[in-house]
């Protein structure tokens, strides 16, 4: 096997966790979150436009986080943004 097939392989096998179908990881309320967060909205006017506490977009934001693996909301946003999460 040459070097090339073997690098091939191993970027078919071994994968980011954050580059996998995360759509699908993710809860159809967490892609709400997402996109309010992606489109600039603050923590309460995500809450105000889905009817729920400030509090509980907060704990859907630190969940997405963690089940990502990524550590600020930039980087989340990015993902969002990569892996067509969010509707522009």
């Amino acid at each position: 096997m040459t070097a090339e097939i073997a690098r091939g392989m191993q970027e078919v096998f071994i994968q980011d966790p954050r580059c996998m179908a995360n759509h699908k990881v993710l809860t159809q309320r967490r892609r709400e979150v997402l996109q309010l967060l992606a489109e600039g909205k603050s923590m309460k006017q995500a809450a105000d436009v889905l009817a729920v506490t400030p509090r509980m977009i907060v704990f859907h934001k630190y969940k997405m986080m963690e089940k990502l693996q990524i550590k600020t909301t930039a980087e989340l946003i990015q993902f969002a943004m990569q892996n067509h999460v969010v509707v522009k």
